[in-house]
């Protein structure tokens, strides 16, 4: 079966109010009858890149300055400790899986220890943990209007502003998020 779901974006509805899913986007990598993952793009961490690499032990040959890195995101409530690169696909690794337009992801040491040596990507999100839905536990949450399906968009992921890029998505299909008005009943 082919998803319309990913890759793509699951934008939270404005009437969500799930307290780690209000006002998210998720950048879905894989949706199918087993079930569904993702990122989530515009929730920042209380973690630095200096403590992630600390914790990794990661030996760094010629760092570049933590400060010159984007906030480190938090990517979903499902293990997070696990670290995910959302990134420009002109770097590639053995573990990288290389979506539509120009956007990869990659979980590895490899391509972190690249990025903090310069080496890496020219664009990239670093998340921590995953968001991730059952069998058909996703179909049922868009059916009742949790989620509004965003097509994919290198553009959103990395020259939209983490605190707009929710609102920025749902914009970007000719709606303005106020007027999204919840489902009530199956009438």
């Amino acid at each position: 079966m082919e998803s319309t779901i990913a890759p793509g974006f699951l934008a939270a509805a404005p009437h969500m109010r799930d307290p780690f899913f209000e006002k998210t986007l998720v950048f879905m990598m894989e949706h199918s009858d087993e079930g569904s993952i993702g990122l989530i793009i515009n929730q920042l961490s209380n973690i630095d890149l200096a403590t992630v690499l600390t914790e990794m032990e990661l030996v760094l040959e010629n760092p570049i300055e933590v400060a010159e890195h984007p906030p480190i995101l938090m990517g979903g409530p499902v293990a997070p400790q696990l670290g995910w690169i959302l990134h420009s696909s002109e770097w590639c690794g053995p573990e990288t899986r290389v979506f539509e337009d120009n956007v990869a992801v990659t979980a590895s040491r490899e391509i972190l220890k690249d990025i903090s040596e310069g080496r890496g990507p020219e664009r990239y999100l670093f998340c921590l943990g995953y968001a991730g839905w059952g069998p058909g536990q996703l179909v049922d949450e868009i059916k009742t209007g949790s989620w509004i399906n965003v097509p994919c968009s290198h553009e959103l992921i990395f020259d939209v502003p983490i605190e707009d890029k929710w609102r920025s998505a749902i914009k970007s299909l000719g709606i303005d998020p106020i007027n999204i008005v919840p489902i009530i009943g199956d009438a």
